[in-house]
């Protein structure tokens, strides 16, 4: 019996969000799974693979499974900057649908495209930005002499669709909308931006990063400073990629396998989470060096080494901040965040080309072999620890982030979780009202400090730390429409730090999961971990780091680079190297992906038992046996027994013996 109708809706439907910071590798990995022939091509030999480790063999297992009867299926790649490139086209030839020119439409790109230029109203409030004032021939050649995208898209009903969405929204099944954006336009998109390359690499970079933005705040690629932000945008470009995901499955007979690289938005990141059951949010990291080296790479690669170091420089600023997310962090939802994206990731990738034992095709074919085929294997000792971290931190009373850290022995054996909240018997910040503090309510849940404590100079005035969250939280009374029945808790750390003009992180409430984990096993009596693991979702500061050195931890797992400076120095200073913990960057699952990829659909036992319709066969001795114990235990007759002694000594013909008593028997009843 076959069990393809069971697996189908894993097999036929899968979508991927990638996610990661500039040049970690997102675009390698959607050009890997896109690959028709790469499990083909894929020679395993390189792995250098030992049977005879746990590890090994699951790698081995995972791509003969993905090699036979047709499992791998290659992913078609949804590229965010193309989806951007069809919401200005569209945008332009909208806006020009009076005259219906190509020449009006590709003058209204340049428009566009300039808009947050010198000489345009925003004058200098952006910088690194193309101007309108720019010579974009080159540009306007390619839009011209490539022109399948005018031609389509103004034969659309402008009167009844005047934004992307809703005409994809309403045409989920076009044919001609389909051709358009998947057999020509990746490709076409690619060329458009090479050009811009030319014209400016950073100014590329700032342009992208503008029309992301504008659409998740007003709508459309136009930067409308003075329209109303909120969230009623928030999702157009994540609605667009839905459509064009509806669009690929209405018009193609083939698989709904898909990949979107890349989403840098959090709220993005939720859309798809909640949408689609199928989706995986995939983090692909880099260390910092092996990153750095790439984009300064490829910088030389398209704009030769004059001026590569300046658009490097300019790279990294823009990469940094939008993965540190300060925007967003401030209520500004529509930019980048994207070190929440990997922290809402539930797989991560880690992808190096100098160190083969983190080979991207192991983890690939191991990641694409769970989807298909859930429980194949098994988790590793790595991805198990880091689970129990995982869930650990949704204990986390902190209102500003849950982090989840998990010690264990040498050999993984957990001995202690933590995650980052106030030490016992205080109470978590997410339990406190801040109403409570200003109003004089339940005491016992503040500190001394928070009620008397504090001389802070305002104006002529000295002020408590309680009297000035009075001030700031003086409004509060008219937004209960707004807190719609939450608590109003506060962060203790981020008003004492905003009052004293400082960024103390000693002031948090909190233990740090790390060590609160660590404490722990003091705390419970006291294990040696010498030579043992740290995880962590995020990684550990550098007060953590110094008390996993001491305690002699061999190995730091973790998901999210510290921004300080506890790798290079406080994990880096030993006398003897080989004596300095190493940290390791996290592969694998966790989560629900956890749970989606290595929750079978049924005991595997059983399944191979349907699959091959192989099953023990009893042996005739066994047979015999039981056969013979029950007529012994019916027969009382000496004689009897006897002649049964004697039937059953012959273990090949005793079942025949007893079939020709059955037939004597009958045959002298019948007289």
């Amino acid at each position: 019996m076959k069990l393809d109708q069971l697996y189908s809706l894993r097999k036929n439907f899968t979508i991927i969000g990638l996610t990661g910071k500039v040049g970690a590798g997102t675009s390698k990995i959607a050009e890997i799974l896109s690959a028709k022939d790469y499990i083909k091509n894929l020679d395993i030999s390189s792995f250098n693979l030992d049977e005879n480790k746990p590890e090994d063999l699951k790698v081995k297992i995972s791509y003969n499974y993905l090699k036979s009867n047709e499992n791998w299926r290659n992913f078609t790649v949804i590229e965010y900057k193309s989806v951007l490139l069809l919401h200005l086209l569209f945008e332009c030839v909208y806006a020009t649908r009076n005259t219906n020119s190509i020449n009006d439409a590709i003058k209204m790109s340049f428009s566009i495209i300039g808009q947050n230029g010198k000489s345009g109203k925003y004058k200098e409030i952006y910088i690194n930005r193309f101007d309108i004032s720019e010579d974009y021939q080159l540009l306007g050649d390619y839009l011209y002499n490539n022109n399948k995208w005018f031609d389509e898209i103004s034969k659309i009903d402008f009167d009844q669709y005047d934004t992307l969405n809703k005409y994809l929204k309403a045409n989920k099944t076009e044919r001609k909308i389909y051709l358009l954006f998947y057999a020509n336009f990746t490709k076409f998109s690619e060329g458009f931006y090479d050009v811009l390359n030319k014209l400016n690499f950073t100014k590329r970079t700032r342009l992208l990063h503008d029309l992301a933005n504008n659409l998740r705040l007003y709508g459309n690629v136009i930067n409308v400073e003075s329209g109303e932000k909120n969230l009623t945008h928030i999702y157009t470009v994540a609605e667009t990629i839905n459509y064009l995901i509806k669009l690929w499955k209405s018009n193609n007979s083939r698989d709904t396998k898909i990949i979107i690289d890349s989403l840098k938005n959090s709220l993005e990141l939720m859309y798809f989470k909640e949408k689609f059951s199928a989706f995986y949010m995939v983090a692909v990291n880099k260390s910092e060096a092996e990153r750095k080296k790439y984009i300064s790479d490829k910088l030389l690669k398209i704009i030769g080494e004059d001026t590569s170091y300046k658009h490097f420089k300019e790279t990294l600023k823009l990469g940094d901040s939008e993965y540190d997310g300060t925007d967003f962090s401030n209520g500004e939802f529509a930019y980048p965040d994207i070190e929440n994206c990997i922290q809402k990731s539930e797989y991560h990738l880690f992808f190096s080309e100098n160190d083969k034992k983190f080979d991207i095709n192991r983890q690939l074919i191991k990641f694409i072999s769970l989807i298909n085929q859930p429980g194949i294997i098994t988790p590793s000792a790595i991805e198990r620890c880091m689970q129990v971290a995982y869930n650990a931190k949704l204990n986390s009373g902190c209102i500003s982030r849950q982090v989840g850290a998990v010690v264990t022995d040498a050999n993984f054996s957990i001995k202690s979780i933590g995650w980052n909240d106030v030490a016992e018997h205080q109470l978590p910040c997410n339990l406190r009202s801040v109403e409570d503090l200003i109003n004089d309510k339940n005491p016992s849940h503040f500190s001394d400090y928070e009620k008397e404590g504090g001389k802070f100079k305002k104006g002529p005035d000295i002020l408590t730390f309680k009297e000035l969250v009075s001030i700031d939280f003086k409004d509060l009374n008219h937004k209960e429409k707004e807190l719609g029945g939450r608590t109003c808790s506060f962060c203790f750390k981020s008003h004492l730090n905003t009052y004293e003009g400082e960024k103390n992180q000693v002031h948090t409430r909190s233990l740090h999961a790390e060590e609160n984990a660590m404490m722990q096993v003091v705390k419970n009596g006291g294990l040696g971990l010498k030579g043992g693991n740290l995880f962590t979702t995020a990684s550990p500061c550098e007060l953590c780091s110094k008390k996993a050195f001491q305690l002699g931890i061999k190995n730091i797992f973790y998901i999210d680079p510290y921004p300080g400076i506890a790798t290079k120095h406080i994990l880096k200073s030993g006398i003897d190297s080989k004596q300095n913990p190493e940290l390791l960057m996290f592969q694998g699952a966790v989560g629900k992906t956890f749970h989606k990829l290595y929750d079978p659909f049924m005991p595997y036992k059983d399944e191979l038992a349907i699959l091959t319709e192989i099953k023990p066969k009893i042996p005739q001795s066994v047979r015999n046996k039981k056969l013979k114990s029950i007529l012994t235990d019916k027969i009382q007759d000496k004689d009897l027994k006897n002649i049964l002694e004697d039937i059953f000594n012959d273990e090949n013909t005793a079942f025949d013996n007893i079939i020709d008593l059955l037939k004597k028997g009958v045959e002298v009843n019948s007289l």
